[in-house]
């Protein structure tokens, strides 16, 4: 990649970045995590570099960084968000102990479904859909299957 083009995808992401809602902020910290996850599980499996180290701590950084954005960690759904990130993070530095390529894969794997919900979030954002953590009550003129008796 020649200087040019990279001073121009540089340009392009700290755009993204400064424009970015929060959700859509979020969903690229995660998305940043899984990558690192998966170069750092593949780097576990078949290399023994310095580099290897400076992923597994970019993950950890990244994973803290997750955890600092849960905001509600009195809320229910927070402090549960709060104990998965919490977790992950304990789980890669036992991951650490034996380089087990395997845990890092199982925390990419999480990860992954954590973007896909932040995409589902993201792309309801984008259609002026309000979040909501009500569940929605049947309009009483419907019929429907009776499970009451």
């Amino acid at each position: 990649m020649n200087e040019a083009t990279k001073q121009g995808s540089g340009q392009y992401l700290e755009s993204a970045v400064i424009n970015a809602p929060p959700a859509k902020l979020r969903l690229m910290l995660i998305e940043k995590a899984v990558q690192v996850a998966d170069r750092l599980s593949r780097r576990w499996r078949h290399e023994d570099t310095p580099a290897v180290c400076e992923d597994s701590i970019w993950l950890l950084d990244l994973l803290n960084e997750l955890l600092s954005g849960v905001t509600d960690k009195d809320t229910e759904l927070g402090k549960q968000v709060s104990d998965l990130y919490v977790f992950l993070c304990k789980h890669l530095i036992a991951a650490e102990e034996t380089r087990d390529a395997g845990a890092i894969d199982e925390i990419r794997l999480v990860l992954e479904v954590e973007a896909e919900t932040w995409r589902l979030c993201c792309a309801r954002q984008l259609a002026g859909e309000q979040p909501t953590t009500e569940t929605p009550v049947p309009d009483a003129g419907l019929t429907g299957l009776d499970l009451c008796g």
